[in-house]
């Protein structure tokens, strides 16, 4: 195999290492094809947004676009490995970086479980449709207008999903204050049984639960126990009800 001999006066271009001929012609292959595809992204990205606005979406607002074009230094492998023609070379060539994204509220999150924070949700793009599952709550692609539409019922949904929230703990808040006040000998606890259950309980064991309703703001029976029937027999449990008072 005849060896390539780099000629010694060949431009130093990338940090001291002089490339053969075939080497800087990959290299600026290289830096062409990034270019090609930071432009192409650009367009499609200005596409993008073009289709969103005309359709009803206000910039920064519904959307953010953080599309950019960057330049950049990098050492970076050229070609193969595989025939051995693969070589490392510090280049600078274009890059991207950042897309479109759909603005909205989320309320309930891991971080932030009672909060409404502002958050951002990927959104994609098939021709003239565009999809966005957690805003949509499916992965069908529909119309612009039917997404922006969507969104805003969503946003509204989890503002609502908040005001719920303060209603709930404030009623919830209450409840407990105003049994602990009144049974100060009580044990007050909150339970869950498909949704906040507020158990007064009694030092015979005894107790009552009730749930609230958020909406009249109000808090209704839920369970009851006795726990002094409990104990009773069952001759003693029949002369106690044969004794109570006949229903009028």
């Amino acid at each position: 195999m005849n060896e390539e001999i780099k000629d010694p006066n060949q431009l130093d271009m990338f940090a001291g290492i002089l490339f053969t001929p075939e080497q800087e012609q990959k290299i600026a292959e290289f830096i062409k094809i990034r270019e090609d595809i930071a432009n192409t992204n650009e367009s499609i990205n200005k596409q993008r947004e073009q289709l969103l606005t005309n359709n009803g979406f206000i910039k920064d607002v519904d959307f953010v676009n953080t599309f950019k074009i960057e330049t950049v230094t990098n050492e970076t492998t050229i070609g193969y490995s595989y025939n051995k023609t693969d070589f490392k070379a510090e280049i600078t060539y274009k890059t991207i970086d950042g897309s479109i994204f759909l603005k909205g509220k989320r309320f309930g999150t891991y971080s932030n479980p009672n909060e409404l924070i502002n958050s951002t949700f990927n959104i994609d793009f098939e021709k003239d449709k565009v999809n966005c599952s957690p805003i949509q709550d499916n992965y069908r692609y529909i119309k612009p207008a039917t997404l922006l539409e969507k969104l805003k019922t969503y946003n509204s949904r989890q503002k609502q999903l908040l005001e719920e929230y303060k209603r709930k703990n404030g009623l919830k808040l209450s409840t407990v204050e105003k049994y602990t006040k009144l049974y100060p000998n009580a044990t007050i606890t909150v339970k869950s049984d498909w949704g906040d259950v507020i158990e007064v309980k009694f030092e015979s064991g005894s107790y009552v639960q009730f749930k609230l309703d958020t909406y009249k703001n109000v808090e209704y029976l839920y369970k009851k126990h006795d726990a002094e029937i409990e104990t009773l027999g069952l001759d003693k449990l029949l002369d106690k009800f044969s004794k109570q008072e006949a229903l009028k």
